[in-house]
Order: C-alpha cells, then structure tokens, then sequence
C-alpha cells in the first residue's frame, strides 16, 4: 500500500460497478447499492432473476495482486478444511478469482461473493458474543499455527511501524488536526511505552501469526444457529492477541470492556492456551490498536463510520492513554493471568 491509495482521485472508482458485472456473466440491468466505503467499496448486487452477490470493489493502490490473491487462497483455505464460515468466491466467466477492468491509472480489481444471508448481531448480551469471538478466534490461530502454507502469503505484517509509524498503513495519529502540545506529548508517552512493551514481549511462532484481522461484530453474520465470519480484507500476520484488539475497535473506552475482555479469554482458552505474558500484553495491543484508529481518522473522512464516531473519540483516546500508563485499564487481567 502507498500513499497514494488516500490521494483524491480524478475518478469515481467506489461507483465503478457496471465494468465487472459482465466479467461475472451477471445481468447489466441488475440492481446495486453501496453497503460499506471505507478501504474499498462493498455493493450489493440484485439481478432481474432474483440471484444475490456482493461485489467488493478495491481502492486503486491500496492492495497488490499478489495481497489480494493471497487473501483469497487463505478463505479457500479455510472453506475447504471447515475451519469457519465464511462466503464463497465467485470466479469470473473465464474462471480467474480476480476480475480486473479499466486501464492504467484506472484500472481496477474486483471480488464477487456469493450472498450470505444473516445479520450483525446486536449489541445486547456482549460477553456471550465474545466469548464466541475468542473460540472462533483460537480455532483460527490454531489452523493458521499448524498450516505451513499459509505462511507464505503475501499479506501486510501488522507491527508497529505499519500501525503507529510515520508512514503507518491508515495514517499516523500524530497527524491529527488540532492536537495540542499537551495531548501530543500524552499520546507519545502511551506510543513508546507500547513500542517498549511488545518489544520485550517478542514475536515468536507460538504469539504470532496469520490473523483475520478485523474480526468486529460488523463482521459476523447470525442466521440462525449458524455464526459466518466476513470481510478478511484486513487478515495479515500479527501477534495472536492483536486479533482481541481488532476485535474491540471503538469499543476500548466502553463501560463493557472489562466483561467482554474477561468473556473473550474464557472462550478463547477453551481452544487454545495462553501464557501469563500473553493476557498481561493485551492492554499494550488495545493501546496500539487505539493509536492506530487515531490515525486511520486522518485519512477516511470519506467513511460514514469515520464521520459517526469521530467526535469525542480523541478525547476518549487520551483517557484511555491515561489509564494504560498510570496501570488502571482493563484491571481485569489482574486475575486473568493468575489463571493463565
């Protein structure tokens, strides 16, 4: 990913639907409407035969091929050996995964999945939706631990310098608008504690590895019994308790987070066993994570989600930032490692 991905374009290529319903043999008189838009632009796409797809659309720049093939031999993967559920992939008329249109600086790649039906589960009952969180989590990491192949791909490496850096990923937090000296200073204090932590913590095999990357509650669809995970957009290799960190995007500051964090554990343990140093590193990758969010405002003020949430989140940053360094977010942990 460069720069560039963020740079305004001379063309509408969120809106570039019509050029790839052909390559799919799909009807050009079919129906489509925006779901998300945000790194990419997600569409749903209804045909005159009643037929249902989603058509992801990626923002030119910011995935390779070779990233964007890597991720779709990770969910073949994953279909194939009943690891999750999770939506198939639909291949284009002449059979390639990937669909491409456009030439030049506006040549485009595109996805198409099959429809999952389900919704978002609700915000009601968190820790039990947590705790499925952590189980599914574990399931993965034990599949992508023991699955040699899959370590070669090719997918971002989700350490601090494409978190927090300079040239992070979605932007640096210390480009924020209109911080003041005194918040700078605060957040810089929270950034190289962080750094400190996870370089003391390490990166070996058994702590690190392919992740989803991204595995929200706006990720998950419930049809009845049946729990899908969507989206791997973000799946990279990463510190296993990162995916946790992914996992309370925005919601860090929430009255909640101790009980979701204690019920995400609980259900993760259940699969797979984490150390003492394990759980005592989680705060330190909610604080990066955190850092990182901070940053991703800076470049996607395209994104109706961004827009929503960004009031009053730098202010809920610096609180949280307080709480890391004084020892007082997520106390939780506190008995959670005597457990470990």
């Amino acid at each position: 990913m460069t720069a560039r991905a963020w740079e305004q374009t001379s063309w509408n290529w969120q809106d570039n639907v019509a050029p790839f319903l052909p390559l799919y043999g799909i009807d050009p008189e079919s129906n489509w409407s925006l779901l998300s838009f945000s790194e990419n632009a997600v569409y749903r796409v209804d045909t005159p035969t009643g037929e249902v797809f989603i058509l992801r659309l990626h923002r030119p720049h910011y995935r390779s091929v070779d990233e964007i093939l890597s991720e779709i031999t990770f969910i073949k993967h994953l279909r194939a050996d009943n690891i999750l559920n999770t939506p198939a992939i639909i291949p284009t008329q002449n059979g390639a995964m990937l669909a491409h249109a456009g030439e030049g600086e506006q040549q485009q790649h595109a996805v198409l999945f099959a429809y999952q039906p389900g919704g978002m589960p609700s915000e009601d009952g968190l820790p039990d939706k947590f705790h499925e969180l952590g189980r599914i989590s574990a399931q993965l990491h034990n599949y992508t631990s023991n699955h040699a192949a899959l370590k070669n791909l090719k997918r971002p490496v989700w350490d601090v310098e494409v978190a927090v850096g300079e040239n992070a990923m979605w932007g640096c937090w210390r480009h924020t608008r209109n911080m003041t000296a005194e918040q700078t200073q605060l957040l810089d204090a929270a950034d190289r504690r962080v750094r400190a932590e996870l370089e003391r913590y390490g990166s070996p095999e058994h702590r690190w590895g392919l992740l989803h990357g991204d595995m929200r509650l706006t990720n998950i669809l419930h049809c009845g019994d049946q729990t899908s995970i969507i989206d791997f957009d973000d799946c990279g290799f990463g510190w296993h308790m990162y995916e946790f960190a992914c996992a309370c995007t925005f919601m860090e500051c929430s009255k909640d987070i101790d009980a979701i964090t204690t019920s995400w554990l609980r259900g993760y343990t259940q699969i797979r066993p984490l150390s003492e140093a394990d759980i005592q590193i989680i705060p330190a990758l909610l604080m990066l994570r955190r850092l990182l969010m901070v940053g991703w405002f800076t470049t996607h003020q395209h994104s109706a989600e961004a827009r929503a949430l960004e009031p009053g989140f730098l202010e809920d940053s610096l609180d949280m930032a307080r709480r890391y360094l004084d020892g007082t977010f997520l106390p939780c942990l506190m008995q959670a490692a005597e457990e470990a």
